[in-house]
């Protein structure tokens, strides 16, 4: 199982704010992190990744921009505002791009930046801050529990003068990781996985090796895998403790899964029928980006899937793609509702979006048929090699150029 992408960003991100070289171990290739180097290569320092290590190195520098194209390859761009502000004092960088799965605005980020002693402007979709004194720390209480806010926070406030004391967190499991690899390098903080989280700000941090925690996305998309195609798959690293409200909706329709040390044994033989009922939220809800992974799992189940999204306004852009394949769905303002309903055709699918993207190479594996997924691009943001995971696991699956 590898690491976790939604964990690894930000503590790319934060590696800047350590003195000397940091070493993420078990990195992989994502275009999310290539993106990462980029950025951070781009502002006179180095990452480098090599043998599933990634190693960051802060240099100082002249340059405190970072490019517009390089900002709209990922939404975590925005995360290296507050380390960068930190190490330079000033920085200018765009608005940042990433999946189109609903609004997600920057706005907390910036009002608890600017409430930490940052000046911040927006003009267009370029961002200008300056930290003429440092970040102070402050109480702050964040108007819903974003985990990229709370993310850019607890950086800021682990090198800010004061104590820091943060409220209405978001509480992912990758907040949790993050506050743990500040605290390996000497900082303090308290409470993270919960929604108050208090900060006492320390003057410098030092350079560590780290791994990140398992990807309970990518373990999400591999039980989907086996739900909807059958079959036996151990699964090592995996992360059960985060994994709970998946498993038990799975279990529902014959899904066998056996723990043991760290690995999990997924069995699926027989479909049995299942009506599924949920909705996303905030963690310890039930994961918005587990929910195009869930309707993928359920392609050959004779039950219904009601799912009401409450995270991302525009996160079933698959429903239309898996209609496609054979299915009945409409939605509903952020209302999804999914049945079998005749069988599939080969069909040219499109990918909007990276879960979504996982979801139609899930639920195209599991029809049987001849499909073509287009927009790869988006899947290789979250996962490395897709076609080769699955390739291990028996499907028959490859990556084709335009020509081909």
């Amino acid at each position: 199982m590898p690491v976790a992408k939604n964990a690894l960003l930000p503590i790319v991100a934060a590696s800047l704010m350590l003195d000397g070289e940091t070493v993420i171990d078990n990195c992989p290739a994502l275009s999310d992190v290539f993106a990462s180097t980029e950025i951070i290569n781009s502002i006179g320092s180095t990452a480098v990744l090599e043998d599933r290590k990634l190693s960051v190195f802060y240099s100082d520098s002249n340059c405190d921009e970072i490019s517009e194209d390089i900002c709209l390859k990922m939404r975590s761009a925005i995360l290296y505002i507050a380390p960068l502000l930190y190490r330079k004092q000033k920085i200018n960088m765009y608005m940042p791009g990433g999946c189109k799965i609903g609004s997600r605005p920057i706005d907390i980020h910036i009002d608890g930046l600017k409430k930490m002693g940052a000046k911040i402007e927006i003009n267009e979709n370029k961002i200008s801050a300056e930290l003429p004194n440092g970040f102070k720390g402050c109480r702050y209480k964040l108007r819903l529990p974003s985990v990229g806010a709370t993310q850019t926070l607890i950086m800021a406030a682990s090198i800010a003068d004061g104590i820091t004391v943060l409220q209405n967190c978001a509480r992912e499991p990758e907040i949790t990781d993050l506050a743990r690899f500040l605290n390996s390098a000497g900082a303090k903080i308290i409470g993270a996985g919960k929604s108050e989280i208090i900060i006492q700000g320390v003057p410098t941090l030092k350079s560590v090796e780290y791994t990140p925690i398992p990807d309970r996305i990518f373990a999400a998309t591999i039980l989907s895998a086996v739900n909807a195609c059958k079959g036996k798959v151990l699964i090592k690293n995996y992360p059960m403790e985060y994994m709970s409200l998946f498993e038990n909706m799975l279990k529902n329709t014959g899904l066998k899964i056996f723990h043991f040390n760290n690995k999990a044994m997924v069995i699926k033989y027989h479909e049995k029928k299942a009506d599924i009922q949920t909705h996303t939220g905030y963690y310890p809800c039930f994961s918005t980006d587990m929910g195009p992974l869930l309707s993928s799992a359920m392609v050959n189940n004779k039950g219904y899937l009601r799912l009401y999204e409450s995270v991302f306004e525009n996160r079933f852009s698959y429903f239309s793609q898996f209609q496609k394949m054979g299915l009945y769905c409409k939605v509903n303002n952020k209302e999804y509702f999914q049945v079998l309903q005749k069988s599939s055709h080969n069909e040219e699918l499109y990918a909007e979006d990276l879960r979504a993207g996982a979801a139609l190479v899930v639920a195209a594996l599991a029809k049987k048929n001849r499909f073509i997924i287009h927009g790869v691009q988006y899947i290789d943001r979250g996962y490395e090699n897709i076609e080769d995971v699955f390739t291990r696991l028996g499907a028959d699956i490859r990556r084709i150029s335009g020509e081909e």
